[in-house]
């Protein structure tokens, strides 16, 4: 099995029962650019949470670093509202 890492650090599949609620400004649209991970609305937005220290977002997955690790969560299960 390969280790996966970003930035020197493992890339870890995060547990499936967490939840994550993040707030999205009219800002963060604005700044973001969809097609570019680092700077994805919702990546924004994640790093101004409490606990974040970078994010990234594509269509196919959401990245999570905090602290020594990466986590990675599936997007087909982000929720617009």
């Amino acid at each position: 099995m390969s280790k996966i890492e970003l930035d020197g650090l493992p890339v870890i599949d995060a547990d499936e029962n967490e939840e994550i609620t993040v707030a999205v400004k009219a800002e963060d649209i604005q700044a973001g650019d969809k097609k570019n991970s680092e700077r994805h609305p919702i990546a924004i937005a994640l790093r101004r949470q409490r606990g974040v220290d970078d994010a990234r977002v594509s269509k196919r997955e959401v990245l999570i670093s905090r602290g020594d690790h990466w986590y990675r969560y599936d997007a087909s299960k982000l929720v617009e509202s």
